[in-house]
């Protein structure tokens, strides 16, 4: 606690240090992390790299170096190549903007992906909603959702219709770092902090009704043990601040 002239312990010191310590490492950490964005996928990102004629998306995932090519677009005709280490190659055609398709949303535009020739959808696109329809113009959801085998997670893997189309139109870009995590690991720092350095403070104006409070022996040690797990927890916060957002 408080020394009786009002400095701090060794130990407040020490977990002030620790909280400093935490907020400029993780801060620059951010900075660096959210400086270099890139395109999700599968639970990895991507950067993206301009050639001739394409766009080159590279990393890695499940451990294996990871390139999807997007071709630009000809006679609204775009092609998706996927490569997956020397497991897999696959590559799709989407067509898009064509012949429009009367919805219950009006007119929206239509698409075609395609595989080897291979019909895998046609019907109608709106990126702005994300939404798909069929040739009826009747809803028709699409999703890039999969199990992964633990042995072979690209088993059985190939590019769907809505993986396609999100590469082809241009996907959101992303980038480590979670903006929200990271404030709330701001905010439990500073809190953390005021209450290691204002306890006596904060304890009397719990108890402003008593005259002279004073905390037991009992209380400061609960109050220690409260300081160190705030710190563990926003240690944990910060730790997960890396995340894909």
């Amino acid at each position: 606690m408080n020394s009786e002239d009002g400095r701090l312990t060794g130990l407040q010191k020490l977990l002030l240090l620790i909280l400093a310590g935490m907020l400029a490492g993780f801060s620059i950490l951010m900075a660096v992390l959210r400086a270099h964005p890139g395109v999700r996928f599968v639970g990895g990102l991507l950067r993206a790299e301009a050639q001739e004629g394409q766009i080159v998306y590279s990393g890695k995932a499940h451990g294996d170096p990871v390139t999807v090519a997007v071709s630009f677009p000809t006679n609204f005709r775009t092609v998706v190549e996927l490569a997956a280490g020397e497991r897999l190659r696959d590559a799709c055609e989407v067509e898009y903007p064509l012949a429009p398709v009367q919805t219950v949303r009006g007119a929206v535009n239509g698409i075609r992906v395609t595989r080897d020739g291979t019909l895998l959808f046609t019907g109608a696109y709106d990126p702005e909603t994300d939404e798909w329809y069929d040739e009826e113009g009747a809803w028709s959801p699409q999703f890039d959702v999969r199990a992964y085998s633990s042995a072979d997670p690209w088993q059985g893997y190939a590019i769907t219709p809505a993986l396609a189309v999100r590469f082809a139109l241009g996907p959101e870009p992303a980038a480590y770092g979670d903006p929200a995590l990271f404030a709330f690991a701001v905010f439990l720092t500073v809190l953390t902090a005021v209450q290691i350095v204002f306890h006596r403070s904060l304890f009397c104006l719990r108890h402003w009704a008593a005259r002279d409070p004073e905390p037991s022996d009992e209380y400061l040690a609960l109050e220690r043990i409260g300081w160190v797990a705030l710190l563990c927890v926003t240690a944990g916060l910060y730790a997960a601040v890396s995340a894909v957002s």
